[in-house]
């Protein structure tokens, strides 16, 4: 393994380039899915039961392992990065021609189709990530893939938003899907071309790879290593105490998410200034995961997971705090700097736990798998927040957010630190 002290800076530099590109990619149909749609929802009057319930577009990312060994067996990683991301920027663009026509029903239709090609393209960007960096590398540049992404939301989440705020969401959402083509682009240019990691999967008989397999018209090794992607996550060493913990890590974190909005909305905040907090907030994130991220390298996982599991949790009654004193704008920014900071920290870690939790060969099926573990509970908790809150208030509900949260600081404690294969 090449270290990160011996890599060349030209080598480097590029990977800094092409990590924050994909990365940038990767963020801002999620921003476009999760924030901007419910900060039109919100901006339109729509309930807070019907806004929670952007959280089923997760079911997309929940399932994606089902098809995920497809990105594995099939193609390249780096091709399907760049034609996902053409074809979100596409959509982007039929949404916007949508929302001028009033009427909910095409809206919801289309971004369900959007939120499919996002999950394809979260499988494809995780697996080249994993593909064309060894471990120590994937650690170093964890805070810069989350900063990439959430320089994505702060564009979507704030700089669209208060672009639709100021004009109409014809301009917001046709704004993002002309900057998701042009990052396509981008990436088409910049991204590496890293040989391929050959799949070895047994059929009946014998032990050849699954690309030599598919070249030679013998589809029941690509079948066979289809299953074996699957059984070989879920063989690794304290597997339901790994799968628990990827389940609760962030449970807390996303039920608080999942209401910000409509919290934000009833202190009185208007969709201009909740985009001017969703920047302020993002970059805090951003610097608590680059700061993490460059820890967790020097440091290790092992040090480092379990201080920031409790750092990321133990902010989360800052939004209670904020439900009962209920804030101006300006008592609001340091609230959401200082959760966001440590929601930073955490996810450093968070990122860093589920790669590990990875093997090579198998690195897109693998790391499809543990997010969707980690989106079952995005997608249940967060659609469940609307009618809990509706039901609890936004005190009780931020309270309940966090007692959610005291399953991954046990967990933690217990759950294997050291990469799944050490050495890598």
């Amino acid at each position: 393994m090449v270290g990160t002290a011996d890599a060349p800076p030209k080598k480097t530099k590029r990977a800094l380039l092409w990590i924050s590109s994909t990365y940038f990619g990767e963020g801002l149909p999620w921003s476009f899915l999760h924030q901007m749609g419910t900060e039109y929802l919100t901006a339109t009057g729509a309930s807070k039961t019907q806004i929670s319930a952007t959280s089923w577009l997760h079911l997309a990312v929940t399932f994606k392992f089902v098809w995920s060994p497809v990105v594995d067996l099939f193609g390249r990683k780096r091709t399907w990065v760049v034609l996902t991301q053409f074809l979100l920027g596409l959509g982007m663009l039929a949404i916007a021609l949508v929302v001028p026509r009033g009427g909910l029903t095409n809206f919801w239709l289309m971004m369900g189709a959007l939120a499919i090609i996002h999950a394809t393209h979260d499988i494809a960007c995780d697996g080249f990530y994993l593909q064309a960096l060894d471990k120590m590398r994937q650690a170093l540049f964890s805070g810069v893939r989350m900063a990439a992404f959430r320089a994505a939301m702060i564009a979507g989440s704030s700089g669209l938003v208060v672009l639709a705020g100021q004009t109409n969401w014809f301009w917001g959402f046709g704004a993002a899907g002309v900057l998701m083509i042009l990052v396509a682009g981008i990436n088409a240019g910049v991204m590496p071309h890293p040989p391929e990691q050959p799949i070895v999967a047994r059929a009946p008989g014998t032990d050849v790879t699954a690309g030599t397999a598919a070249t030679a018209g013998t589809p029941a090794v690509p079948r066979a290593a289809f299953w074996v992607a699957y059984r070989s996550f879920f063989a690794q060493p304290q597997a339901v105490l790994v799968l628990s913990f990827m389940l609760f890590y962030k449970l807390g974190d996303i039920m608080m998410f999942a209401m910000s909005k409509p919290l934000m909305r009833d202190i009185g905040i208007d969709t201009s200034h909740r985009g001017v907090l969703n920047g302020i907030g993002t970059a805090s994130f951003i610097v608590g995961s680059i700061l993490g991220g460059a820890t967790i390298a020097r440091l290790g996982l092992v040090r480092c997971l379990i201080p920031m599991t409790f750092f990321q949790n133990l902010a989360i009654p800052l939004y209670i705090a904020l439900a009962v004193l209920r804030p101006s704008f300006v008592g609001v920014v340091p609230i959401v700097i200082a959760e966001q900071f440590a929601a930073g920290i955490g996810a450093a870690a968070h990122v860093v736990f589920l790669m590990q939790r990875c093997r090579t060969a198998f690195s897109a099926s693998h790391y499809a798998l543990a997010t969707a573990i980690v989106s079952l509970a995005s997608t249940f908790s967060g659609a469940i927040s609307g009618p809990l809150n509706e039901s609890l208030g936004h005190t009780l509900f931020f309270t309940v957010a966090f007692i959610a949260s005291w399953p991954s600081l046990v967990l933690v404690l217990f759950v294997p630190r050291a990469p799944l294969e050490p050495g890598t």
